[in-house]
């Protein structure tokens, strides 16, 4: 029981953080276009010395490091959260394939965005940070089929994540219903005392 309750607060953890990472990397370019358009003070005199353009091209991969680098230590974090959701499964009062079977597809979409997708998402992101844009159509082509790739990894992993929570909670419930019929069963065994 406790491990089920465990590994359920796990994966809470593993659906928020994910959910918290993809508006992270959503919010890149809207963060540095308000640095940009309307910079503080001590800021504005050393953009209008790079000129706008150049001072947005820094920014902008300076916030895209920043989420390639959290985006590359979430995935192995969930690797950990993965494999220690497995064991906690494992060790359960009730086994259930499916649920192992969902959390391992899991952590296999986060070793496989890990390992194949972002290592070159990464690459491409840092060459198109300082490419011209009329330079740029190839790599920016190449930039959106990894971001098309690593998104609907994301998505998938997070709908897989949802349907494991809602068996998480179905298991509990049945639990719960059984636990009750038994105390009722037990209940109506009791026979009443005669009285002498």
């Amino acid at each position: 029981m406790f491990t089920r309750r465990l590994a359920t607060f796990l994966l809470g953890i593993w659906l928020g953080c994910c959910l918290l990472i993809d508006l992270q990397a959503l919010q890149k370019d809207r963060a540095v276009a308000h640095v940009v358009d309307n910079p503080s003070d001590q800021a504005r005199t050393r953009i209008t010395a790079a000129t706008p353009q150049i001072a947005g091209q820094l920014l902008r991969h300076m916030a895209g490091e920043q989420i390639r680098s959290s985006r590359s230590d979430w995935e192995l974090v969930q690797g950990v959260i993965a494999v220690t959701m497995i064991v906690l499964m494992i060790f359960t009062d009730q086994r259930k394939p499916v649920a192992l079977a969902l959390c391992v597809l899991m952590g296999a979409l986060a070793f496989i965005q890990h390992f194949m997708i972002t290592p070159e998402w990464n690459y491409v992101g840092r060459e198109l940070d300082f490419l011209d844009e009329r330079a740029s159509f190839t790599v920016a082509s190449r930039n959106w089929t990894l971001t098309q790739l690593y998104g609907g990894t994301e998505i998938l992993k997070l709908l897989l994540g949802g349907v494991l929570a809602s068996y998480f909670f179905a298991m509990e419930s049945t639990v719960k219903r059984k636990k009750s019929r038994h105390r009722s069963q037990d209940e109506g065994l009791e026979v009443p005392l005669k009285s002498a």
